[in-house]
């Protein structure tokens, strides 16, 4: 060891004890630092003894049995046996006819020193004195041995920093890889190059770009491949391992360059570095410091190491590709997601490793829906891998079960379950293609249930009713939404009564935006995210957009922008992209589904114009005509060409009214039902708030305005302060309301 060595070894024990805020400098605070270097993990792995375990055990001691102290300007104190553990190491360096002084001769001294915590820790550990000094004698007796240990080093640098993917395929702990064809000639035609023999695999996470890795591992082993790769080992590179307690300055590229050095010196090897982009800046301290990139780049150009690396395209984007000198080394192969039917004879070859993992068997409609539910629901994620998550997930269930509920085989209904949690979508609307029956057995009335909430708007709920019927018929566009819908009609009607019961009735959550609070250009940033430059550009929460947040939280949803006339008009260009594509991408490049979402817009458009027209004979035409002309002249022709229908609301009659009545009637006795009260109300009643509620032009508002005005505010100081109350009993005197609460008789 040289004398830059010995300095830096004290500088980190130094550093270390400095850390920790310890008053003085042990041979403990030495041990760690000693644990952590390749000489001594190498002996302590020969002795078998866990290196780890025992720097482990020291740490523990250095947190949990030195006092610290609080003032940052003191400095710590070495100690005497410090000093003695040293001058001991270079006389036994000596003595063995050695001039420089290497850490083994510090293990010996500090295991050396009596009566001290570290003696302690080693002993534990089965370390003593005499079988170190016994080991380091046997071990060193020849220069052939001495050769052996050397060859024998370095395949413990390489299983201790990378795993071999051939030993790994060989038993069974990775997949052979099913199809990519193109991409495994690419592969093997860039792999036989002189020089610059390396390949980037490019796709999206989930798509297989690490099988195609594992599977070329597999050909190997299988005698599967050229000549020119027939025989190579592929090593895949644990960058966490290469960077794990390496706490000062040098470690991570000593280990490095040891690793890249013994790659090159064997024949036939080739290194994988799983996401690759990770290599970018690692290990580096600061500005012009050499990271794993730079000390790759050498043997790239040599051609004296092979490599392939995997990434997505959003990293080799930001990170990968603005190194020029990297990128240019290495040659790119675009890994497309797989296509469902590909994607089920990946599923089905690789699926018995699950089943004996699982002990439990998939049925072939199973692994095929495992495949076309997550195509069709589960837009966020990528085939074949979010299909093995939903099939591992339903196994997985089966294991929380007394062994004599579970099942033997699992069906398209554990799937079906499966993707329902993964979705938030309800099971009955997981519905492919294929599935008459499922789709029968679970079919809803959509316009009947309407009809009981919203009353007068059979021709507009029957125009609904039968657009979502085409699409849950499978009829529609898959890259589109489930419906785009404008409801137009005057205010009170039921245009967004319409859309909360719709979510009622299917059981999809409700987002709703009212765009009177996006009047202005700048708003737009609020739904979709701020543009870069500006405040809140790539951050999380409000900063990548109300809209994308919501559509990313719950994408099986109701989407009701109400009143979108009063929005800035390049929110409605915004909503193209929705209505056509069923996707939206935020400022920040975050692109999500809007595919399995129901977007209803509301508005008053042509209400205020209709009320102009004469009266007479022919009037709800007149009507209608206006409400068309207010919606063409408002929005632009690619706006309404996107829309599945535009659905036209009613004026209510005074006989509507009544059905109206009685529902916010009956919406009161569900609201007491919880505290046992009853409401009693006779016909009088009804008429009587049918009478002062209607106003033909306001609609059913006027209505709840009243109700709330003469029932509930009385009623509410009678429940507050008054007696118990079990009947509230509704009646007309004197043109009003009266309100009297009594105990019912029992």
């Amino acid at each position: 060891m040289s004398a830059d060595r010995i300095q830096d070894l004290v500088n980190k024990t130094f550093t270390l004890s400095k850390d920790y805020k310890h008053h003085y400098v042990t041979i403990e605070h030495l041990l760690a630092i000693i644990l952590d270097t390749d000489e001594v993990v190498d002996i302590l792995a020969e002795m078998e003894i866990d290196p780890k375990d025992c720097s482990r055990d020291v740490y523990d001691h250095l947190e949990k049995e030195v006092d610290s102290y609080i003032d940052d300007e003191v400095q710590p104190k070495k100690t005497v046996m410090l000093e003695r553990v040293f001058h001991r190491a270079f006389t036994q360096a000596l003595f063995n006819g050695r001039q420089n002084l290497d850490t083994r001769d510090l293990l010996i001294s500090i295991v050396s020193e009596d009566n001290t915590p570290a003696q302690y820790i080693m002993n534990s550990r089965g370390l003593n004195r005499d079988n170190v000094v016994k080991f380091l004698t046997d071990t060193s007796t020849s220069i052939e041995t001495d050769t052996a240990r050397g060859n024998s080093k370095q395949d413990r640098i390489l299983n201790r920093y990378c795993d071999n993917l051939n030993e790994l395929a060989g038993i069974g702990k990775t997949d052979p890889v099913i199809g990519r064809e193109e991409q495994l000639e690419q592969l093997v035609q860039t792999v036989a190059r002189r020089k610059k023999n390396n390949v980037i695999l490019v796709g999206e996470s989930g798509v297989g770009k690490t099988a195609i890795a594992e599977g070329l591992a597999h050909l190997i082993n299988e005698d599967s491949v050229p000549d020119i790769i027939k025989d190579n080992t592929i090593y895949s590179l644990d960058i966490g391992a290469l960077l794990a307690g390496t706490k000062f300055r040098g470690d991570f590229e000593e280990r490095l360059k040891e690793v890249l050095e013994i790659l090159e010196a064997k024949e036939k090897t080739i290194l994988f570095i799983d996401e690759i982009h990770m290599i970018m800046g690692a290990g580096s301290a600061g500005q012009g410091a050499m990271d794993v990139a730079n000390l790759l780049k050498p043997a790239l150009q040599r051609g004296s190491l092979r490599c392939i690396g995997s990434t997505t395209y959003d990293e080799y984007r930001e990170h990968f590709e603005k190194d020029k000198a990297l990128n240019r080394r290495f040659y790119k192969v675009d890994v497309p997601e797989p296509t469902p039917e590909d994607a089920k004879r990946i599923v089905v070859h690789s699926i018995p490793a699950y089943e004996i993992y699982h002990e439990i068997a998939f049925s072939q409609e199973a692994m095929h829906g495992a495949v076309d539910l997550t195509h069709q629901y589960w837009h966020n994620r990528f085939l074949p891998d979010k299909a093995f998550d939903v099939l591992d997930a339903a196994a997985a269930r089966q294991m929380l079960l007394p062994v004599e509920d579970r099942k033997g085989v699992l069906e398209l209904d554990d799937i079906r379950y499966e993707v329902a949690k993964l979705t938030r979508i309800p099971v009955d609307q997981l519905v492919l293609t294929q599935d008459s029956e499922y789709k029968k057995e679970r079919q809803i009335d959509i316009e009947k249930a309407l009809c009981t909430k919203v009353f007068g708007q059979d021709e507009a709920l029957e125009r609904l009713s039968d657009s979502i019927y085409i699409a849950k018929a499978g009829l529609k566009d898959p890259e589109k939404p489930i419906g785009n819908y404008l409801f137009t009609g005057p205010t009170g009607v039921g245009k967004t009564e319409t859309a909360k019961r719709l979510s009622e009735i299917m059981h999809m959550e409700l987002i709703r935006f009212d765009m009177s609070e996006y009047q202005e250009r700048h708003t737009v940033a609020k739904l979709i995210g701020a543009p870069p430059g500006y405040v809140g550009y790539g951050e999380g929460g409000q900063g990548s957009g109300l809209l994308i947040n919501k559509l990313e939280e719950h994408p099986n949803c109701i989407l009701l922008l109400d009143e979108i006339e009063k929005a800035h008009p390049d929110v409605s260009n915004v909503l193209l992209q929705i209505m056509d594509n069923g996707m939206i991408t935020s400022s920040d490049g975050k692109t999500v589904s809007a595919r399995n979402a129901i977007v209803i817009l509301t508005s008053n458009l042509g209400a205020r114009d209709a009320e102009k027209h004469g009266i007479g004979f022919g009037n709800e035409n007149i009507n209608d005509d206006a409400q068309d002309q207010a919606v063409k002249s408002f929005f632009a022709p690619e706006f309404r060409n996107r829309l599945d229908a535009v659905v036209q609301f009613k004026k209510l009659n005074k006989t509507l009214m009544k059905s109206v009545t009685v529902k916010f009637l009956r919406e009161l006795e569900d609201m007491l039902e919880p505290r046992n009260i009853v409401v009693e109300y006779d016909d009088e009643v009804i008429e009587w708030l049918t009478n002062k509620g209607f106003t033909p032009t306001m609609g059913a508002r006027p209505m709840a305005r009243l109700i709330n005005e003469k029932i509930k505010k009385p009623l509410a100081k009678k429940i507050l302060f008054g007696t118990d109350v079990d009947l509230v009993k509704l009646k007309v005197i004197d043109d009003g309301i009266n309100i009297r609460t009594d105990k019912i008789q029992t």
